[in-house]
């Protein structure tokens, strides 16, 4: 990486309020513009973008390229400030949900440690559930969506619920599993 892509890359940040896109994803986080520490993370929400934008593999001539950089820019910028925020929270404990889990223990449902003090792990969870969300199966977004109810506390539970068999459910939730990998790999900075 040249320091004229990175130059490139602000410049191009800079140029028609592309600079909105970092403010974005400030605010998807739930950054506010009061916060003491917002400029700072402006400030790497830029840098990130630059170095997106001098490794973005395709040229960027139309306006739907530039659509399609933005977009990826936003993730990347987005899951690299929630590691970032992650890191300077390091000493508050979590609990997370594992699709692994055998039975769905009261304590296995929490997303997140209530007493955390910071929101950031919660909006990494929620993220990630939101992506697997979107790349599930139909049987997957129902398993996940009737897993993470109170009511339910085992898979044979839901099998009931649902009228199938308990090996239904367990290959719905092995292909929600594999899914998980999947995007653990495509975007390993998420989790």
């Amino acid at each position: 990486m040249t320091t004229k892509k990175l130059q490139d890359g602000f410049n191009f940040l800079y140029s028609d309020k592309r600079t909105r896109l970092v403010h974005g994803v400030l605010k998807s986080l739930g950054i506010s513009v009061n916060r003491d520490d917002y400029g700072d993370l402006f400030q790497e929400g830029c840098l990130i973008f630059a170095q997106v934008f001098a490794d973005y593999p395709e040229p960027i001539t139309t306006a739907m390229e530039q659509r399609r950089l933005m977009s990826y820019a936003f993730r990347k910028i987005r899951w690299r400030l929630l590691d970032i925020l992650r890191h300077q929270q390091r000493g508050v404990e979590v609990s997370q949900y594992s699709l692994d889990q055998d039975e769905l223990t009261p304590e296995g449902r929490e997303l997140v440690d209530p007493r955390a003090q910071l929101p950031f792990d919660q909006l990494t969870n929620d993220a990630f559930f939101v992506e697997l969300w979107m790349r599930s199966s139909k049987q997957g977004r129902r398993y996940l969506q009737l897993a993470l109810q109170d009511r339910f506390d085992s898979d044979v539970a839901i099998a009931k619920h649902c009228g199938v068999s308990r090996q239904a459910v367990h290959q719905w939730k092995q292909q929600l599993i594999a899914t998980a990998h999947r995007l653990q790999k495509d975007w390993p900075d998420m989790v």
